[in-house]
C-alpha cells in the first residue's frame, strides 16, 4: 500500500507541473491489443531541456477520448496543443487515430496491429498529416516488447515535407501491476529522401515506468537522453490514462 501511494504522489507532483506549464511529453509507444468496450480518457505530454535557447522549453500536451468499438478496432480523438520556447501555448490539431489489432494474443509469433492517424492543422497555413504505423508486440517470460515501425506525410494545399519515418521501442519488466520498470527508444529520421546523417536526425532513449495504480488509472512516465545532435539534451514525457469498461 505505501509503494503504491508513492506512485500515486509522484503522479500528482507530475500533474501539478502540468499546470504550472512546465512539464510533459507526447511519446507513446503503441501495443496492438485492443479491448472491446473500453472507454478511455487520456492526457500526454512532453517538456525538452537544452543548452541552447532554441530548443530549451518546447512542450506539447495532448487531450483525448477513446473507445474499444470492438475486439479488433479502438478509436481516440485528440487535441493538441503546444508551446515554443519564449511562446505561449497554442491549439495546434485535432487528431483521429485508429488502431486495429490483427491477432489475438499468442495467436501469432508477434502480435500484430495497425494504427492510422489523421492529424487536422487549425493553425493558418498548417498542413494536415497522415501518420501509419505497424504495432508489434512479444512478451518473454516476465518481458514485453513492443516495436513502432511509423511513416507519416503531409497533405493538403499546405504540404511541404515528404514522406518521413521513425520508429519507436519499449521494453518493460512486468515486476508488478502498479511498477514495471523499462526502457524507450525513440527515432525521428526526417524526411526519407534526404538521406540526413545519424546527428541530422532525432534519437532519444531513456528510463521509462509504467503501471496501473487501480482499476481505472494508468500511467507511463520517463525521461529522454538525446543521443544524437537534432534531438534536445533531454525530455521528460507523461501519460495518464482514466479507463472504464463496459
Amino acid at each position: 500500500m505505501k509503494n503504491k501511494m508513492f506512485v500515486a504522489i509522484a503522479m500528482l507532483a507530475v500533474g501539478l507541473l502540468t499546470l504550472n506549464g512546465e512539464a510533459l511529453a507526447t511519446k507513446k509507444v503503441y501495443s496492438p491489443h485492443v479491448v472491446k468496450g473500453e472507454f478511455e480518457l487520456e492526457t500526454r505530454g512532453s517538456y525538452d531541456f537544452d543548452d541552447e535557447d532554441e530548443k530549451d522549453g518546447a512542450q506539447k500536451q495532448k487531450y483525448a477520448v477513446g473507445y474499444g468499438v470492438n475486439d479488433f478496432w479502438f478509436t481516440e480523438v485528440y487535441g493538441e496543443i503546444g508551446k515554443a520556447p519564449q511562446d505561449d501555448f497554442v491549439f495546434e490539431a485535432i487528431d483521429w487515430e485508429n488502431r486495429f489489432q490483427l491477432s489475438e494474443p499468442g495467436e501469432w509469433f508477434i502480435d500484430t496491429g495497425l494504427y492510422f492517424e489523421y492529424e487536422f492543422g487549425v493553425e493558418d497555413e498548417a498542413s494536415d498529416k497522415i501518420e501509419g504505423k505497424l504495432l508489434l508486440e512479444k512478451q518473454v517470460g516476465d518481458f514485453d516488447h513492443i516495436l513502432n515501425l511509423i511513416l507519416e506525410k503531409e497533405v493538403g494545399p499546405n504540404a511541404e515535407e515528404d514522406l518521413e519515418g521513425g520508429i519507436a521501442w519499449s521494453s518493460r519488466y512486468r515486476l508488478k501491476p502498479w511498477f514495471e520498470p523499462g526502457v524507450e527508444w525513440h527515432s525521428d529520421f526526417g524526411e526519407l529522401g534526404e538521406g540526413s546523417s545519424f546527428d541530422q536526425q532525432k534519437h532519444q532513449f531513456g528510463p521509462v515506468v509504467y503501471g496501473k495504480i487501480s482499476d481505472h488509472i494508468k500511467y507511463d512516465v520517463g525521461y529522454f537522453f538525446g543521443v544524437s545532435e537534432a534531438a534536445p539534451d533531454g525530455q521528460l514525457k507523461w501519460i495518464v490514462e482514466f479507463e472504464w469498461h463496459f
